[in-house]
């Protein structure tokens, strides 16, 4: 059983690899991240088990939001964190989905944190989008609406 559980995680290693380009191994550098999704593993063995804290780097280009997913074979997550900041692991059917929301531009470290009873191996995604920005017609709405408030207070005063 446990022989077709690693075919199965090497069998979609590989076929990630040929969708997005081959996985960074921990310690490795996811690049700079996009709204592609880029791939990172792990994998490992101990008669006697052990902890999980393997480390990756990426950059992005500008004020952005983090959203990831992981998932593998033998291996119990705890937390995976942004810059040492945990972000919250949502359960999915394949694992776990994560998310981090304004992330400055520049360099940032992705730590996965777990255990392991014997063996593990896991996969992850993870990809970069812009973050939100109000538009200047939504600030002229709040001001104007805060003027409007503000007016109001004023007459109740008054009378």
């Amino acid at each position: 059983m446990k022989l077709k559980m690693l075919v199965a995680a090497a069998s979609l290693v590989a076929a990630g690899s040929a969708l997005a380009g081959a996985p960074a191994l921990p310690g490795g550098d996811l690049g700079a991240l996009t709204p592609t999704p880029a791939l990172f593993f792990g994998q490992g063995a101990a008669a006697a088990g052990g902890t999980i804290a393997d480390l990756f780097t990426f950059s992005v280009g500008g004020n952005s939001d983090l959203i990831g997913s992981i998932g593998g074979y033998g291996a119990t997550f705890s937390s995976v964190l942004i810059d040492g900041v945990a972000t919250s692991l949502t359960s999915t059917t394949t694992g776990y989905g994560f998310s981090f929301s304004g992330l400055s531009a520049g360099s940032h470290t992705l730590k996965v944190e777990g255990a392991f009873p014997t063996l593990y191996t896991y996969i992850g995604a993870v990809y970069a989008t812009p973050s939100a920005v109000p538009e200047p017609e939504s600030l002229a709405l709040i001001f104007a609406g805060l003027g409007v408030v503000g007016m109001v207070a004023r007459r109740r005063q008054a009378a």
